[in-house]
Parts: C-alpha cells; structure tokens; sequence
C-alpha cells in the first residue's frame, strides 16, 4: 500500500517534468533577480563609500585646514596650467589660420591667372 502512494508521488513528478514552461513564467523571476542585483551593488558602493570616508579621516597625515589649503593651491595651479595650455593651443590656432588664409590667398591668384 504504502509503496502504491510512493509510486503515485514519482508518477505525479514525473507529469510535473512533461510541461513546457515559457520564457514568460521567468519573466517576473528576472526582474525580481535584476532588482536584486542592483539593490545590491548600490548597497556596496554606499557602505563601501562610507567605510573609506572613515579610514581616510583615521589616517589623514594632516590636519583638514592644510589638506584644504593644499586642495586650493593645487586646483589654482591646474587653472593656471590650464589657462597656458589654452592660450598656446589658441596661438597654434591662430598662426594655421593666418598660414590657410596665405595658402588659400595664393591659389586664388593663381586661378585669376588662368
């Protein structure tokens, strides 16, 4: 009797197996494991960016006020670097457009003469 039952249990599993299951019965699964994953790699980045905010602040080598002043003079120096490299990129610019306009000068003269 009881091995009866075992064998309708096996037989009832078994049906179970014979179903087609269609990729929209996996389409709430999916959305529910990308959540999941996103929700995850957001809790990551915010814990992991608070744990570096208090490591950074136990073995700051200097004090806030000269880590600030030090911030300061740095970006007034990538300023003024930046400020050189573009006034040289503009007087490149400006002597290829004077040496164009000759070049183009030049060609124009020639074809009045043809």
């Amino acid at each position: 009797m009881k091995r009866d039952e075992e064998l309708e249990l096996v037989e009832d599993d078994e049906d179970l197996g014979d179903e087609e299951l269609e990729d929209e019965d996996f389409d709430d699964l999916d959305d529910y494991t990308a959540s999941l994953g996103i929700r995850g790699f957001l809790a990551g980045v915010l814990v992991g960016a608070l744990v570096g905010a208090g490591v950074a602040l136990l073995v700051a080598p200097d004090r806030g006020e000269v880590v600030r002043r030090r911030i300061g003079r740095s970006w007034r120096d990538f300023q003024d670097d930046a400020r050189d490299q573009l006034e040289d990129w503009q007087g490149e610019a400006r002597r290829e457009v004077k040496r164009q306009r000759r070049r183009l000068s030049r060609k124009l003269k020639r074809g009045r003469k043809s």
